[in-house]
């Protein structure tokens, strides 16, 4: 419950300050600064999903918006972590095919997207030397790096243009995803686990500015 009145309360916050942000000046120099293109077009807050309880990051869009590379930063809490509270930088690519504008045109929809992701976890509680009584090689994996991939979908609202003119849009979207420690013990346990115990699940939202 708390991290849904999290994400309210981050939607909340954007969309307090759009009026404020209309009536920004509309000089040149602004407009140029908005326009460069290593500037981010979108923030991105998100809950799970296997990148952390809570993960916050900017993104950009690329090939007329289908295609998002997005960076974040999660938290995963002490409670739930073990010894220590864990964070996990994430770098996370989106790709939507194709998009349905609904019959009012300020909502559309998007019913599927997928994409892959990578991310890092640089705690030191994480084992990485293993245990000794284990034969060098028992533990394949990196115990610090996931690759992942999801499939979702997303649902977008229009919002007014801010003062350059630029697009805005707010999004609440779902990733249904697994990585590849989680696929390796699916293969190789097939008697003892079944499919849904390797998924994750996330939901968060896309704020474009």
């Amino acid at each position: 419950m708390r991290i849904f009145l999290l994400l309210g309360g981050f939607f909340g916050l954007i969309l307090s300050a759009l009026p404020a942000a209309a009536q920004a000046p509309t000089d040149s120099a602004a407009t140029l600064s908005v326009q460069r293109w290593y500037v981010p077009k979108h923030a991105v807050l998100q809950t799970a999903g296997g990148i952390g309880m809570v993960s916050g990051g900017m993104g950009y869009s690329l090939l007329r918006q289908r295609l998002d590379v997005d960076v974040l930063a999660g938290y995963v809490p002490r409670h739930y972590a073990g010894n220590k509270a864990l964070g996990i930088f994430t770098l996370k690519t989106t790709y939507t095919p194709y998009t349905i504008t609904l019959r009012d045109a300020a909502w559309r929809m998007h019913p599927l997207s997928f994409g892959g992701l990578v991310n890092y976890t640089p705690s030191r509680t994480l084992n990485r030397s293993r245990d000794s009584k284990y034969y060098k090689g028992y533990y394949w994996w990196s115990s610090t790096v996931r690759f992942g991939a999801f499939l979702g979908g997303r649902v977008t609202r229009e919002l007014k243009p801010n003062a350059t003119g630029r697009q805005r849009a707010v999004s609440l979207y779902y990733e249904l995803g697994t990585n590849d420690l989680y696929v390796v013990s699916l293969a190789t346990n097939l008697s003892g686990l079944k499919i849904t115990d390797v998924l994750t699940l996330g939901v968060g939202g896309k704020f474009t500015f």
